[in-house]
């Protein structure tokens, strides 16, 4: 699992598939955004955090739930 850096987010990956991003603050918020596709539920969830690690931390806290309820493991990877 890693997370790719585009110009205007940041993309958390597993392997090839694309698990969540986070973008940056907009219109005077101040707020980090975040959303999650692949979670525990099937739903997408979303979020917002003071800062850019908050909410890259929520995206992967999130998906390593969803590996837990999935009786799955991450190898080698950043979480």
């Amino acid at each position: 699992m890693e997370w790719q850096h585009e110009a205007y987010r940041s993309v958390f990956f597993c392997g090839g598939v694309k698990i969540g991003t986070v973008n940056p603050p907009w219109n005077g918020t101040g707020r980090w955004r975040w959303r999650i596709w692949v979670t525990s539920t099937t739903h997408p969830q979303d979020g917002r955090a003071d800062t850019r690690e908050h909410a890259m931390r929520q995206v992967e806290g999130r998906f390593n739930a969803f590996l837990m309820t999935a009786r799955l493991r991450s190898e080698g990877g950043a979480v």
